[in-house]
């Protein structure tokens, strides 16, 4: 049984633990009270006099369940704020020791009943052929109706007698979670509270009658689709949220293993990956394949570096690869150098003029797909600068490796450009090699100083003139100065830094110059 399954079973009004982690980790529960023989993995319960006689129990000797009637800081004792010893667990009520005693040992007869309805589940996993007879019978065995889909929202299952609301009538009758219905989801926090807890979560949604639980279905950490089960002939409590729990981890075997998200996982282009690694490739080889994938010769493309979590193997980007294909027309994946890296084609040229940049963004960005992947397993997407001779990837995967180093972008920024922080990734480079200052004219680099030293806005200045070519009107504007104070600025920039901002390689000079020192680490 879960610590979380645990406290959500006793009758308290709060608990603190050392480590919300800890609130995931399976444990047995002891009929012993207080003094007893400790062991990794048991739970047991006692009071603060325990806790003071025995002390906390180690890392590998269970959790120490401390209960006290009343509130938290009779539990916990005077310092709340103080660290809490990671073997103990402080919860406090309205029961009398005794009283607790008994609801707590109550868990020990509960346990087992979990134990048995895990083994029921189990064995639907092992006797159901597909996802639909699995559906029908973990809803026996949940003894509540069942609705399964995957990450596009199509419904792969449902089972038993479902609410008759407006919104599952609809679900059902499209076959698959509406845009409607998963926006009341979004908007009423639901979803995000269930990623962010990383397991089920029961609701009362907007507009229904009937309360529900949310799970989402991970498979290799991945998301592979969602497990709802609507409160309509039994109660469901905590116990039944880790019995949601296991069966979507069950699901999730099943949807990945029959291929239920879109299409069987696959390994990625083995011909791109050579091309990649180095390894000889001839150009027709390479044409044919893509041939086969339907991309034409004449397009353009862009590789973009995918990365998610530190220790992310082969085997999710993998996974990742094939659910990008699945949702994105037009895409060859590999896995190399520990990231997912995807060939994506954005159309060929449409005039004379390059346009590639701006066909590339609106390529991306139309494929919910791969920006919905992105956000809902926490990964971001680098790219190179779009090219049209396939034989340049190995220095388009350079490119995407090197913005990756060079960009620390927002935490909201799932796809980040190369040539939106080209400055950046040059600054980067000639950092790295030591060279960073033959990059800077140091009239600007003096300019800056002098700002940092005297309070100075004389960088600002020269950047809004380049900016805001013959537009001093607008220049002042964007510095929120009048115009005589604009004037009096250039004129002195040219009197105490010889930088002439009528003169063209000066202003070149100046919006050069402070790109790069934006892009240097050691620059304040």
């Amino acid at each position: 049984m879960k610590l979380r399954t645990v406290l959500s079973e006793l009758p308290i009004r709060g608990f603190d633990v050392a480590d919300d982690a800890q609130l995931g980790w399976d444990m047995v529960v002891s009929p012993e009270w207080g003094a007893g023989e400790r062991a990794e993995g048991v739970i047991r319960l006692g009071s603060r006099a325990d806790l003071a006689q025995e002390g906390a129990p180690g890392h590998d000797e269970g959790l120490l369940l401390v209960y006290a009637q009343g509130e938290e800081g009779d539990a916990v004792g005077e310092d709340a704020a103080a660290a809490r010893e990671p073997g103990v667990v402080y919860c406090w009520g309205d029961l009398a020791p005794i009283e607790f005693r008994g609801a707590f040992l109550g868990l020990v007869q509960r346990s087992g009943e979990l134990g048995a309805r895990r083994n029921q589940l189990f064995d639907c996993f092992l006797e159901s052929y597909d996802i639909r007879q699995f559906a029908q019978r973990a809803a026996a065995v949940l003894e509540n109706p069942v609705n399964i889909s995957n990450t596009e929202h199509k419904i792969l299952a449902t089972a038993g007698t479902l609410p008759t609301s407006d919104d599952v009538r609809s679900v059902l009758e499209a076959g698959y979670i509406t845009p409607e219905v998963e926006r009341r989801l979004r908007d009423d926090g639901v979803i995000s509270s269930v990623r962010s807890a990383r397991h089920s979560v029961l609701s009362e949604r907007a507009g229904e009658k009937d309360r529900a639980v949310t799970s989402i279905i991970y498979h290799h950490r991945l998301e592979m689709g969602r497990f709802d089960v609507f409160e309509v002939t039994h109660a469901m409590t905590g116990l039944d949220l880790e019995l949601v729990d296991f069966a979507s981890d069950l699901a999730g075997i099943m949807i990945e293993r029959l291929g239920a998200a879109g299409g069987r996982l696959g390994k990625g282009s083995s011909i791109l990956k050579d091309v990649l690694e180095g390894a000889f490739v001839s150009e027709d080889a390479l044409q044919a394949h893509l041939d086969l994938l339907g991309l034409a010769a004449d397009d353009t493309y862009v590789l973009l570096n995918v990365c998610g979590p530190a220790d992310a193997n082969e085997e999710y980007y993998a996974r990742a690869g094939a659910i990008v294909q699945r949702s994105m027309p037009g895409v060859v994946w590999c896995v190399t150098g520990g990231a997912l890296v995807l060939l994506v084609a954005v159309g060929p040229a449409k005039d004379v003029g390059f346009d590639a940049y701006e066909r590339c963004e609106r390529r991306v960005s139309r494929d919910r797909g791969l920006t919905q992947m992105l956000t809902n397993n926490d990964m971001r997407a680098y790219s190179s600068e779009p090219f049209g001779d396939l034989l340049a990837m190995r220095r388009a995967l350079r490119e995407s490796r090197e913005l990756r180093a060079a960009v620390r972008p927002h935490a909201g920024t799932r796809v980040v450009y190369l040539w939106r922080h080209r400055f950046e990734v040059i600054a980067h480079n000639a950092e790295l090699a030591g060279a960073q200052g033959m990059l800077l004219d140091k009239r600007v680099v003096a300019m800056d100083a002098y700002d940092r030293v005297h309070g100075t806005a004389y960088l600002q200045t020269a950047v809004a003139s380049v900016r805001f070519p013959g537009s001093p009107a607008d220049a002042a504007e964007a510095l929120s100065v009048h115009r005589n104070t604009y004037f009096y600025r250039v004129n002195k920039i040219d009197e105490l830094f010889h930088l002439d901002l009528k003169d063209g390689d000066d202003r070149l000079a100046v919006s050069f110059a402070a790109a790069i020192m934006e892009g240097l680490s050691d620059m304040p």
